[in-house]
């Protein structure tokens, strides 16, 4: 009997003994980083930021811009930051996607609590009170900002001790997880010099589901009294986001980010609109937002080309397609390539129950995707679990009823993506496109980046013999043709 009581004593001994250095963990890290006494901070650095969901090939990594600058400002108390960066680019892209731009590009974004607003770079000759503040209600929904800021070293210390976090031992340290928010859970490694080491958490993504986002830091040193990490590595869903060298780093800068009133009061995103404009007999341009899908009526079914941007824009474009070609099933869904953009409705054309045609390097991701947790943004795919049906090409592919041809070509020797379809109608003489040629306003001319692809473009064109007379974008607002292409691309206008 006493040895039973002895043994169960020792074993609530060591029980109480692991709970206080785990609790002991999380103070230590408060210590360490001063968290009692920091109400604001501010980063300095330099590196690279990535263009998530834009890689080469889906398996790739997301190619990486250089950053000439990063700086973020928090206030803790307040729930508010700030970051300031400039991306810069030479007259190429990396290779993968991304909205080409050359030269320096400053980015300035900013959330406090639950609204999330952009600001303009302000000109080198703008006048006193510079550029009104740009709502950004999705950057809110997507709450990337917000657990930004809680995921800091400082931040996250914070955030647990305000939230009840539990704590276990693990190999190499502590870890501390919490909820922020009402659902978004965090999970962070504290080592044995109190310095926290990774953060995860995760967020909702149309294509991916519940995913990723960890963050890593490591070479922690002194900056000026302040115990900050010398280098930061951000992951999204596997990949690096963000890679940083900290320069600097200042405890309680004077800050705070009041909520605009034109972003406090900013209305509710409009209704999902989709435009039509008949290309020819049963080809259809759906337009009307940043992106742009096809309809072809067939015999017996549609076919879609791309459902872009989101559950809404997808269920929105699918609508239309069969509002205006009625008594027919959507049989196919032709998905351009795998950059997110174009991507982000791929779940609601599986749950329509069309087959899924796209290049055959896409097919382990999206089946993947039609698989992913969904629980932090249940959509219509995760309640009905449909499987998907994926019909893959390679270089060349066509869909015909007999009667109506459909051809997919894959562009090669095109740097933004390598699996790029782009679907040519032989009989009505159509291209329709995405990313490869935006025609720009009447009498402007095509930045370098765009000028190569472009070049791609119409060499595939004359590779292929194709006989275009009309060049149907899915960005931009007017179609073009084979002729403005050469001259813009500054190449033989002959096909």
């Amino acid at each position: 009997m006493r040895r039973t009581l002895l043994l169960a004593f020792t074993c609530a001994l060591a029980l109480a003994m692991t709970a206080a250095a785990q609790q002991g963990a999380l103070q230590s890290a408060a210590t360490t980083l001063g968290v009692a006494t920091i109400k604001s901070l501010e980063f300095t650095g330099t590196g690279q930021a990535f263009s998530v969901g834009q890689n080469y090939v889906a398996s790739d990594p997301w190619p990486a811009v250089p950053l000439k600058t990063y700086t973020a400002t928090i206030n803790y108390d307040t729930g508010a930051m700030r970051v300031d960066l400039v991306r810069t680019m030479g007259p190429l892209m990396p290779r993968g996607g991304g909205a080409p731009f050359t030269g320096d590009q400053r980015q300035i974004q900013l959330v406090n609590g639950n609204y999330a607003w952009n600001m303009p770079a302000p000109a080198a000759n703008a006048a006193a009170g510079g550029p009104a503040p740009q709502a950004a209600p999705q950057a809110a929904a997507q709450p990337d900002r917000m657990l930004a800021l809680w995921a800091t070293p400082q931040g996250f210390v914070k955030a647990a001790m305000a939230n009840n976090a539990t704590t276990r031992q693990v190999r190499g340290g502590t870890e501390v997880s919490f909820t922020v928010g009402g659902k978004y859970k965090m999970v962070g490694t504290i080592n044995g010099q109190g310095q926290v080491e990774k953060v995860q958490t995760w967020i909702d993504q149309s294509i991916v589901g519940d995913m990723l986002v960890e963050t890593t830091y490591s070479g922690y040193r002194n900056y000026g009294g302040v115990t900050f990490p010398s280098r930061i590595v951000q992951t999204q869903d596997g990949y690096p986001s963000l890679d940083l060298m900290i320069s600097a780093v200042t405890a309680n800068p004077t800050f705070d980010a009041p909520v605009p009133d034109n972003v406090r009061n900013a209305p509710p995103p409009p209704p999902v609109t989709v435009a039509v404009e008949k290309l020819a007999e049963g080809v259809f341009y759906l337009t009307g937002a940043t992106h742009h899908s096809l309809a072809i009526e067939m015999r017996d079914h549609i076919v879609v080309v791309d459902t872009p941007n989101n559950e809404a824009r997808a269920a929105a474009v699918l609508a239309k397609a069969k509002e205006i070609i009625p008594n027919k099933p959507i049989r196919y869904v032709v998905t351009s390539h795998h950059h997110w953009d174009h991507l982000g409705g791929i779940r609601t054309a599986i749950d329509e129950g069309a087959t899924i045609v796209t290049h055959q390097s896409n097919k382990s991701f999206l089946e993947r995707v039609a698989k992913t947790p969904h629980t932090l943004g249940p959509d219509r795919l995760a309640a009905s679990r449909k499987a998907v049906r994926i019909m893959t090409i390679g270089d060349r592919g066509q869909l015909t009823d007999g009667t109506r041809t459909i051809e997919l070509h894959r562009l090669q020797n095109y740097e933004h993506t390598g699996d790029m379809l782009v679907v040519y109608l032989p009989k009505e003489k159509i291209l329709a496109e995405p990313d490869a040629f935006t025609p720009p306003a009447p009498n402007a001319a095509l930045i370098s980046p765009a000028v190569a692809y472009a070049k791609a473009l119409h060499a595939n064109i004359q590779r292929l013999k194709l006989d275009v007379q009309v060049i149907a974008p899915f960005h931009g607002n007017r179609k073009s043709d084979v002729a403005e292409l050469a001259r813009l691309a500054g190449v033989n206008a002959t096909n």
